[in-house]
């Protein structure tokens, strides 16, 4: 069944009146989960198929993990928090909205049973491609730039409190 509700129908934009009437009724009891109202065929298709739904949470929690771990091996100091938000951000975007490229990893990812048996997929080779695959070449500029603002602000603030003689 899993595999069925995986297949993605190019000319939906509601994938059933049922998961409309389901996002209507959650954003209505928990005000906006993200979703509104028809715009994301996987989310539709999660809330309709609690397994994909439950496989969806395990790994946006599981990109969401490899993303800090990564970023935390660069030693960004406290430029660390800024960059994981904004990656973390980015995989969001890119896991509710895939290209045919990202989307047929993702695919492949949650059709893997081994990866769901714990609390995170624990293979973090297969979560590091991933997320190469789901992050283009702009969105690691993105969390670089946002990194080195953040930096600069801090700099700059250091400069103007400490009235450090420039």
């Amino acid at each position: 069944m899993l595999r069925s509700a995986l297949i993605f129908s190019s000319d939906c934009c509601c994938a059933s009146l049922s998961a409309s009437y389901i996002l209507i009724k959650a954003e209505e009891e928990v005000g906006s989960i993200g979703v509104g109202f028809c715009s994301d065929e996987l989310l539709e298709m999660a809330l309709v198929n609690p397994e994909l739904y439950f496989r969806l949470k395990t790994l946006r929690i599981s990109l969401n993990r490899e993303a800090r771990l990564l970023i935390q091996d660069w030693n960004l100091g406290t430029a660390t928090s800024t960059a994981t938000a904004t990656a973390r951000e980015k995989l969001w975007t890119r896991l509710r909205l895939p290209t045919p490229d990202v989307r047929k990893h993702i695919e492949a990812v949650l059709l893997k049973d081994e990866f769901f048996r714990e609390e995170f997929i624990s293979d973090r080779q297969v979560l590091r491609e991933l997320i190469g695959v789901m992050l283009t070449q702009e969105d690691w500029e993105s969390i670089a730039s946002v990194a080195a603002d953040f930096l600069k602000q801090q700099i700059i603030q250091q400069v103007v409190v400490e009235k450090i003689p420039a």
